[in-house]
């Protein structure tokens, strides 16, 4: 039993950090690493576009990439919509009310990023799936021909 008390406090601590302060810190982590993925996409050298080029699944690499270019572009257009919003509601005469609505919606812009990588990540995790079992499939074909 002394050794579990000795051992909660920074237990609770570490728990806090993770539940929430890296809530609030992982959408921007997920935006910046999709930014630094796309600029380095952006700078690769022939030799390594000849080879995404020729991959044997175009469209799984599309997916990945068009996935990095939606959560990237995810902020800018929030933060547009939000400043339409703003504006509207201001000409209007709902200024209170726009103002809610503006930072709702940015609010939700900035955590969205989390569920944009959450379904990301799900549909390579399937995709990776399908082509593993595409490449088994393929081996044991050939292992039973060579067999014969």
């Amino acid at each position: 039993m002394s050794n579990i008390q000795g051992k909660f406090g920074p237990a609770f601590i570490q728990a806090l950090i993770l539940c929430v302060v890296r809530f609030f810190t992982i959408p921007w982590r997920i935006w910046k690493g999709t930014a630094f993925r796309l600029a380095a996409m952006r700078e690769m050298n022939e030799e390594d576009k000849t080879v995404d080029e020729t991959s044997e699944f175009p469209v799984f690499t599309w997916i990945k990439t068009a996935w990095d270019g939606i959560i990237f572009l995810s902020w800018p257009v929030i933060a547009v919509v939000a400043f339409i919003v703003l504006i509207g509601g201001l000409f209007t005469g709902y200024a209170a009310t726009a103002l809610g609505v503006f930072l709702l919606t940015l609010i939700y812009g900035y955590f969205a990023v989390i569920m944009l990588s959450l379904f990301k990540e799900s549909l390579i995790l399937l995709l990776t799936i399908a082509i593993n079992v595409e490449r088994i499939m393929k081996k044991g074909t050939l292992n039973n021909t060579n067999d014969s």
